[in-house]
């Protein structure tokens, strides 16, 4: 089974629009437009989850670059079973948390000026950007990945449970274990706002 594409009766990939099927198989030949509306309309969620987890505008900036490299690599096994989003989220996770295991942490710089300029901010200002990347930076790579992919993506239990590769138990634990732990930092960091 391994190298077999799982396919619909249409031929098509499983869990891909017929559009994304297309977008694939063109990239697969090599088509360097099908190559680029396959990745532009990811890159920003992918740009705010990787930002949420490394909490350093610059380093999520390469994380994405190097989840494109790797999805790039891999598209030819790319068999459709999973959503082309939460292939790609699971690829920037996946990236995001081996650079947190390898790499001493490093301070997050001025979001401002970070921010790809033609992004939507998460956030209304950059003191709302430092005020969120310091209170995530108390949580655990992975809790930061579960909140991140729930409350800011917008993803269900089970979509993060594919793209973080665990159970969907294991991320209900992160997304409790995280909402507390940001609770408690909110009670002592914004007191009477909270």
């Amino acid at each position: 089974m391994h190298g077999v594409e799982a396919r619909h009766a249409d031929g098509g990939l499983m869990g891909l629009a017929a559009a994304d099927n297309d977008i694939v198989a063109a990239c697969r030949a090599g088509d360097r437009l099908a190559l680029e509306r396959l990745l532009t309309p990811h890159e920003r969620p992918l740009y705010v989850v990787c930002l949420g987890i490394l909490r350093n505008a610059e380093d999520a900036e390469d994380a994405v670059q190097e989840a494109f490299l790797r999805a790039l690599r891999a598209l030819p096994r790319f068999r459709g079973e999973a959503a082309l989003r939460t292939w790609l989220q699971r690829i920037a996770v996946n990236v995001c948390l081996e650079w947190k295991r390898a790499r001493k942490p490093v301070a997050p710089l001025d979001i401002a000026e970070r921010t790809p300029s033609n992004a939507a901010p998460v956030a209304t200002t950059a003191a709302d950007y430092l005020t969120a990347l310091d209170a995530l930076g108390t949580l655990t790579p992975h809790q930061r990945a579960a909140v991140v992919l729930k409350d800011v993506q917008g993803l269900s239990v089970e979509e993060i449970a594919a793209t973080m590769s665990c159970s969907a138990k294991k991320v209900e634990n992160e997304l409790y274990r995280g909402r507390k732990a940001l609770a408690v930092w909110r009670a002592r960091n914004l007191g009477a706002e909270a």
